[in-house]
């Protein structure tokens, strides 16, 4: 099967790579006159060739999209647990932190006792 040239891009679009480009155009009739040269310089063949194409692109698009978004939502999940591990480990490093004091009071008095039943 030999390969169909792509049409001609749509008079007054800027690049005209895409056939999306043309949609919308109503001044001078870009999208009609651009349908109208298409049907000009491609049999109805070659048209359904184009048209089976731009499906396939399109559905090897979505599919690449749905893997990309499924590869971003586990990294996000992953993320979201790591930020739950590090929360859980600071609040205990925070409970820690917050019973220091007590405990070298605690330290002190322990100290202070037996010094003074050694001294005694």
């Amino acid at each position: 099967m030999s390969r169909i040239p792509p049409p001609p891009p749509p008079p007054g679009t800027p690049g005209g790579s895409s056939i999306a480009a043309g949609v919308g155009v109503g001044v001078g009739g870009g999208l009609t006159s651009y349908a109208t040269s298409l049907s000009k310089s491609m049999t109805i063949h070659e048209m359904r060739e184009l048209h089976r194409k731009a499906n396939q692109d399109a559905e090897a698009k979505k599919t690449e999209l749905r893997l990309v978004l499924a590869s971003r939502y586990r990294e996000l999940v992953g993320s979201s647990d790591e930020v739950l591990h590090m929360q859980a480990r600071s609040k205990e490093l925070d409970e820690l932190v917050r019973a220091l004091p007590g405990l070298a009071q605690r330290l002190a008095a322990c100290a202070e006792r037996q010094s003074s039943s050694a001294g005694g």
